[in-house]
């Protein structure tokens, strides 16, 4: 961390470590920012084989190359764990492309960079293939209501697939044991009411689970959006945390200024921070 300041006429003292810019300040190490103890890349949505003219806005963003984009951003950033919150493919998707995602998720792979992931509305034969096949090889994980540990205990991870609440919410609500001072994240492909219209209610998914979440990494809405939900625990007052990380490309209505991204999730001591880095948007 560091303090930014006017730079004064007269000369700085040795021992205050005080660097000087061109732009007339100086930068003072004021210490050390804290290493997150589990550190993941939430990314959503990439829609891999979607026409690009499919929809009137979606401009001519490509999927692939947003989904590279991804895959660097995680290995620059050394994180733990990549999040993919459904609809990783769209209804179709050639060999030529699966060929080159494979190609990346070993590369994450050999980086020690495990890829979770929960299934969407959307997919394909050959995008569900490819998906059994890298679970099967352990380079990625379909997460369920049994947690993942992270960091040693301090993160459970939680998924959902996509309709997965259609036999019931309280046989696919997190459950298992976890430590008691883990941070709780359920990932899922879905609509949080009160967030978007016509999805899961919160009240019911928390009376359903068996632990106490602390946040949504959420799919399914094409654009950024987050909100604190209530005081869904009535006992210690604590509000749910909800985020949907939007598409990777500017495929929902009226995108036109839609700016792509991914979020950095770092926990740190029970707490969450949420950084969100931009892809580019062509």
């Amino acid at each position: 961390m560091y303090e930014l300041v006017e730079v004064k006429r007269n000369p700085v003292e040795a021992n205050k470590a005080r660097y000087e810019t061109a732009a007339n300040t100086q930068i003072s190490r004021v210490g050390r920012p804290q290493v997150p103890e589990v550190s993941l890349l939430h990314v959503s949505d990439t829609h891999l084989g979607r026409p690009l003219t499919d929809k009137e806005h979606m401009g001519n963003a490509n999927q692939l190359e947003r989904f590279l984009d991804a895959v660097n951003l995680a290995v620059t950033f050394r994180v733990d764990g990549v999040i993919l919150t459904g609809d990783i493919f769209d209804d179709d998707v050639d060999e030529a492309t699966v060929k080159i995602v494979e190609e990346h998720v070993e590369l994450l792979a050999d980086a020690g960079t495990q890829i979770y992931y929960v299934r969407g509305n959307h997919g394909c034969d050959r995008g569900d293939a490819f998906l059994r096949s890298q679970t099967e090889a352990g380079r990625m994980i379909h997460l369920s209501n049994e947690p993942q540990l992270l960091g040693d205990g301090a993160l459970a991870l939680y998924g959902m697939d996509f309709d997965a609440t259609a036999n019931g919410l309280s046989n696919v609500a997190p459950a298992g044991d976890a430590p008691l001072d883990a941070y709780r994240l359920l990932a899922c492909h879905e609509a949080v009411e009160p967030i978007a219209r016509d999805g899961i209610s919160i009240g019911e998914l928390v009376d359903a689970s068996e632990v106490e979440l602390d946040a949504l990494a959420l799919g399914d809405l094409h654009k950024h959006k987050r909100a604190y939900i209530g005081d869904v625990y009535k006992d210690s007052g604590q509000r749910l945390r909800a985020f949907y990380a939007g598409a990777t490309t500017g495929i929902a209505r009226k995108s036109e200024e839609y700016e792509p991204a991914a979020w950095l999730l770092q926990i740190t001591d029970g707490a969450l921070e949420r950084h969100r880095l931009p892809l580019r948007s062509r």
